[in-house]
């Protein structure tokens, strides 16, 4: 095990920790939590010099971690410091990347995401977007942070390998979208609209907004409503699955590719 001190893990370093578990610590000090072995191994990969340091137990396997700082805690203090049930014994503490300010040139179309409130659909949908090669996701600023603890676990670092942009208004990124290039604003809606599957232009420089799990999408001016047709007739697709459908649609036209 390559342990960079025995004893170096602190009083000071816990409640540093613990307190990056709050969602405002975290942006003053800029930096974050991912905890677990195979989100840390991910994380290493993605961006290893985004990486702090990281916290073992002298369980856990560090040999990936070449030229990371690594402190090792016993059990108890490293369960005080864990967000999880069953920990792993390892977690890292990294920088929290900057928030893209515009999308990339060859950015197809807009994934705007509306008040997403659960980590766990947050995190999927980022590793969605990872796994069909979409660049760039929007969010809005009263969704779950991207960079909490829970959401980095779901999403398995996905969030370290995009272009991320915080919106705080809708319809004002609409507008500002429209200044880059992007025209037909098109929404979720599973009450009606226009069939996913057919239609034409859904992803030809557009706008595609998906919306809270429990209230739906803000108002959008001007958008078009899109839906994904179930013949069992559920009433609705978790977020994180409409998202997921919508993608892959992108995929078999051949827009991601």
């Amino acid at each position: 095990m390559n342990i960079y001190s025995h004893n170096a893990f602190t009083k000071n370093m816990e409640k540093f920790i613990l307190s990056l578990y709050d969602r405002k610590n975290r942006y003053e000090a800029n930096q974050c939590v991912c905890e677990g072995l195979r989100a840390s191994q991910e994380l290493y990969s993605i961006t290893p010099e985004l990486i702090e340091y990281a916290v073992v137990t002298n369980k856990a396997d560090s040999s990936f971690l070449k030229g990371i700082k690594i402190f090792e805690a016993d059990e108890r203090v490293f369960n005080k410091i864990s967000s999880t049930v069953s920990s792993q014994g390892i977690l890292l503490v990294a920088k929290i990347p900057k928030l893209s300010d515009r999308p990339l040139q060859d950015t197809p179309f807009a994934l705007v995401l509306d008040r997403i409130a659960d980590p766990g659909n947050f995190g999927t949908i980022l590793r969605t977007c990872v796994s069909v090669g979409l660049k760039d996701v929007w969010f809005s600023s009263t969704s779950v942070d991207p960079y909490s603890e829970k959401t980095i676990r779901s999403a398995l670092c996905a969030q370290f390998s995009l272009n991320l942009h915080a919106y705080n208004n809708v319809n004002t990124l609409v507008d500002n979208l429209e200044k880059e290039g992007f025209q037909r604003i098109y929404r979720t809606d599973p009450s009606g609209g226009k069939n996913c599957f057919e239609t034409g232009k859904l992803f030809e420089k557009s706008i595609i907004v998906f919306g809270n799990e429990a209230n739906g999408i803000s108002d959008v001016k001007d958008s078009i409503p899109v839906n994904i047709p179930m013949p069992g007739k559920f009433e609705s697709l978790n977020v994180a699955q409409a998202v997921t459908v919508i993608l892959f649609e992108a995929v078999r036209r051949k827009i991601l590719r």
